[in-house]
């Protein structure tokens, strides 16, 4: 059985995304790079799924993807997390920097600091010297920096702007070096200073977005301060995707938001995760869609966002729902 926290990819799963059988997947990886997860099922190492996949041309390259949006409630935490585990499930050695001071993704990976445990705000101007101790480990492709109400005074201690442009960068530079290849930023729901500086280090935003009228004005807020941060320091706009969250197909109220979204902004990448109750049962135990191998509407969902997200696969032209 596995000893990976947050299990691993099968190859059932990666035989799906090239149409191949699992078995004639199989004849393609090394023995030590199998792994049986049950009796039905085999699970491909981290190391496996990256050879594999760096293979067929999919990019490693050091990114950071900054979660944000104004509208707490909509799902942040849970995208950053969900995006986070099955980044590390497809090879990317990937770090969670958790900059909400609600500490929402450190909580939901069982990885809340205790007092006197380094977080952001104690790390950023020397993390070359204070980073590693303040990592924690959680599998052998994913690690976080965990939050907690501290990361509260960051704005404060932001004011300059050249800290503001250099904060979440500088970790993440350091990031690299120690060699991560993913970084998946959660900011809180806002547009502090803090956010800015995660803004500013971005080379992909994703916006959470809901049904909610609320929801929508703070994406198109969002949106707009992106454009202003970026523009004020000189900084090439980063990629930005939506992704909508709880969208529930026998709703009328999810319906039209869909539409609005489409309309409004018909030239970003859109990804659609229906409603499922399988988001708070994995909540509950720390884990997420990603920790157990049951096939549900919330796994292939999250697994079409990442997918895309990282180039694994191609996004289409339009989703229909």
């Amino acid at each position: 059985m596995t000893t990976e926290r947050y299990a691993l990819l099968t190859t059932r799963e990666l035989a799906a995304t090239y149409g191949i059988s699992a078995g004639e997947l199989e004849e393609q990886f090394h023995p030590d790079e199998l792994v049986r997860v049950n009796a039905a099922t085999n699970g491909i190492t981290p190391l496996g799924v990256r050879r594999f996949l760096s293979d067929k041309g999919v990019s490693y390259q050091f990114r950071v993807i900054v979660h944000t949006t104004m509208r707490g409630g909509i799902g942040k935490t849970t995208s950053t997390i969900s995006t986070a585990v099955r980044s590390a499930q497809y090879g990317f050695k990937t770090c969670v920097l958790d900059l909400d001071p609600q500490g929402s993704s450190s909580l939901a990976l069982g990885a809340v600091p205790e007092e006197d445990d380094p977080i952001f705000y104690d790390i950023w101007q020397r993390p070359e010297e204070l980073l590693s101790d303040a990592l924690v480990t959680l599998s052998s492709h994913l690690s976080i920096l965990p939050s907690s109400l501290e990361n509260a005074l960051l704005d404060a201690s932001l004011l300059n702007p050249g800290s503001q442009k250099k904060a979440v960068k500088g970790v993440c530079d350091q990031l690299r070096l120690q060699g991560f290849d993913t970084v998946i930023v959660d900011c809180p729901p806002s547009l502090g200073i803090a956010v800015i500086s995660a803004i500013c280090a971005a080379q992909t935003i994703v916006v959470p977005v809901g049904s909610d009228a609320f929801s929508l004005k703070g994406l198109d807020l969002t949106l707009d301060e992106i454009a202003s941060i970026c523009d004020t320091f000189g900084l090439p706009h980063p990629a930005v995707r939506i992704i909508y969250t709880r969208y529930d197909q026998r709703e009328n109220v999810s319906h039209h938001a869909l539409s609005r979204i489409k309309e409004r902004h018909p030239n970003l990448p859109l990804t659609v995760i229906r409603t499922s109750s399988e988001f708070s049962k994995a909540l509950a135990a720390e884990e997420t869609v990603f920790s157990r191998y049951a096939r549900n509407s919330a796994r292939d969902d999250y697994d079409r966002h990442v997918s895309e997200l990282l180039g694994i696969v191609q996004a289409p032209l339009e989703q229909e729902q």
